[in-house]
């Protein structure tokens, strides 16, 4: 097969000799339709890790930013900080908090929305809408509920149920920020895994169901042998996406307490920003950043080698 051929205007025939190069035509094009993915990613993922690893090697004051070559020096002033480990702790307490209410919430909603008859697509379409909402519109909306005169999560928290005081900005109070604001971010990203719960609920046949039925089983029965070890792998997929996203989340943290009262709220996400561009320390901020990459890198090899998300999937 001598090759495919092109007719130029001179009318001259040029066939591409497919048979001489190391690989054919249906390999060159797969190839063609894969680079613009290759490309995005090596400038939107890989170009921006590398920069921040080589910047975290060298001392960068941000208002004298002349590059000197330090090491390690960076790396091991980030694990000598105090405040690193224990914003590190408030991020997996953050991650941890608000994957598992998301988790629980999310697979309440796709439940709830699958047993619909009449309007569900409707339904759905309003509930879903809520992932659309941007973060700093639940910022704002956050800190209007808490205000101190006119919030009505304040009232019902201080003169309802009386868990702190009718003149106390509760996002100030160390006791209560981080667990309001796990409650605050979580129910937009609920939505996330009630999207990937219902996607997987409705592939799931109805024989199944009736099958159970006929053979006297209950509802709970019937989730627990039917339902969830169909959505297990759905789950597992959502449940690492949902934690990276969460221990990474920045917007709603500095929307809303900018890392307070004091440490309360600062994650590393915080803590990095803070370093970076209040402490003016690039160098120190990017090798902190370089830090948290590898340990979500290590969380995210060692959550695979537990579950195997991909398995249960394919299963």
């Amino acid at each position: 097969m001598a090759g495919e051929t092109l007719e130029p205007e001179s009318g001259r025939t040029i066939g591409i000799p497919w048979n001489r190069l190391p690989f054919d035509s249906e390999t060159a094009q797969g190839f063609a339709t894969v680079l613009p993915v290759i490309l995005l990613y090596l400038v939107i993922a890989v170009a921006p890790v590398t920069f921040a690893l080589y910047a975290s090697f060298y001392s960068i004051p941000l208002m004298n930013p002349t590059w000197e070559f330090v090491g390690l020096q960076n790396y091991l002033e980030v694990l000598r900080l105090d405040r690193f480990w224990a914003s590190l702790w408030r991020g997996v307490v953050y991650m941890v908090g608000s994957t598992l209410f998301q988790l629980v919430v999310g697979l309440w909603m796709a439940l709830a929305l699958n047993r619909l008859d009449r309007g569900q697509k409707i339904v759905t379409a309003v509930v879903f809408s809520a992932y659309l909402v941007p973060i700093i519109v639940v910022s704002l909306l956050g800190l209007f509920m808490f205000d101190t005169f006119t919030g009505v999560l304040h009232v019902i928290g201080s003169d309802w149920f009386g868990l702190w005081g009718t003149e106390e900005f509760v996002l100030g109070n160390q006791d209560w920020a981080m667990g309001l604001l796990i409650l605050l971010g979580s129910w937009k990203y609920s939505v996330f895994i009630a999207i990937f719960t219902l996607a997987q609920l409705t592939a799931i046949p109805s024989r199944f169901y009736e099958a159970s039925k006929v053979c006297g089983a209950n509802k709970w029965e019937m989730f627990r042998d039917i339902t969830l070890p169909r959505l297990k792998g759905v789950l597992l997929v959502a449940v690492l996406l949902r934690s990276i996203f969460m221990f990474n989340k920045f917007d709603i943290f500095w929307q809303t307490t900018q890392g307070g009262p004091g440490y309360a709220t600062t994650t590393l996400p915080v803590l990095t920003y803070r370093e970076t561009f209040i402490g003016g320390s690039y160098g120190v901020g990017n090798a902190m950043a370089i830090i948290m990459f590898l340990f979500l890198a290590a969380a995210a090899l060692m959550y695979f080698r537990a579950f195997d998300p991909s398995e249960e999937v394919q299963t």
